[in-house]
């Protein structure tokens, strides 16, 4: 079997795990938590469906193709969004706060995937997807970031602890490695430049989501959405926490005083 084969067989095999994990949401009564989520997965296998009809080769492909991504951009933003807000209903009175540390994460992760390796646009202007791609791998850079930087910043540098559902825990997982590994995969399109070349990078790409997939379609489920009891937390731990809360908020106040001077 070559690469091109394939990789034919594994996209199918992708829009297929797309539809069942659809399915699954729906089939759980999950849609009204997920529904971003869902309209990405969708549109991403419906537009898979069209575009597996036309040549490559052909200019319909690259313009669908374009249309498409863009499209997906959108979604992808949405979906992280939402995921952020599932991930807050665990942290009992953040209120606000979850605006002030996502514009921050947010202002952080698209510093650094900026400041990330950039090829040379003008070396790539043969290939009609560059610019497409280019944004594409920008955007899967931050909001990987942000959902890592997310993480690290509510466990472990505020070390709040609550009981999270695991549904929305595994989602968080995934779809970190998720836009982890249409990030790479970008990276790779560039700096290959289209072609035969590509072929590899396509082969992987659809392995590792279809794997991320299979962990969706058999983690998703509606116990998922239920919270185990746990003891009250004591008044010493909440003032700690609110202190905390209290510091990085004034912290926030200061840095924007500061660069309004």
């Amino acid at each position: 079997m070559n690469l091109l084969t394939l990789q034919r067989a594994l996209w199918v095999a992708y829009l297929a795990a797309e539809v069942l994990l659809v399915g699954t949401i729906c089939y759980h009564r999950l849609f009204r938590r997920y529904q971003l989520f869902v309209a990405y997965l969708a549109l991403d296998a419906v537009a898979g469906v069209l575009l597996i009809q036309l040549d490559f080769h052909r200019p319909a492909y690259a313009y669908g193709f374009r249309i498409y991504q863009i499209a997906m951009l959108v979604l992808r933003v949405g979906a992280a969004a939402e995921l952020y807000e599932r991930i807050s209903e665990h942290f009992l009175g953040i209120g606000k706060f979850r605006f002030y540390l996502a514009g921050v994460l947010t202002i952080m992760a698209v510093l650094i995937a900026i400041a990330t390796f950039r090829p040379d646009v003008n070396a790539q202007l043969g290939f009609p997807q560059t610019g497409v791609i280019l944004l594409q791998r920008f955007e899967t850079t931050a909001l990987c970031l942000i959902l890592l930087l997310t993480r690290f910043t509510l466990l472990k540098f505020l070390n709040i602890q609550p009981p999270i559902r695991s549904n929305v825990l595994t989602h968080w997982t995934l779809l970190t490695l998720y836009f982890g590994i249409s990030m790479l995969s970008s990276a790779a399109t560039i700096l290959t430049g289209g072609g035969p070349s590509i072929l590899p990078v396509n082969v992987a790409m659809l392995a590792c989501d279809l794997v991320c997939l299979s962990f969706w379609i058999a983690e998703f489920r509606k116990t998922g959405e239920t919270v185990r009891e746990v003891a009250p937390i004591p008044a010493e731990e909440r003032a700690y926490h609110q202190a905390v809360k209290d510091a990085v908020l004034d912290e926030m106040d200061r840095l924007v005083k500061q660069f309004r001077e």
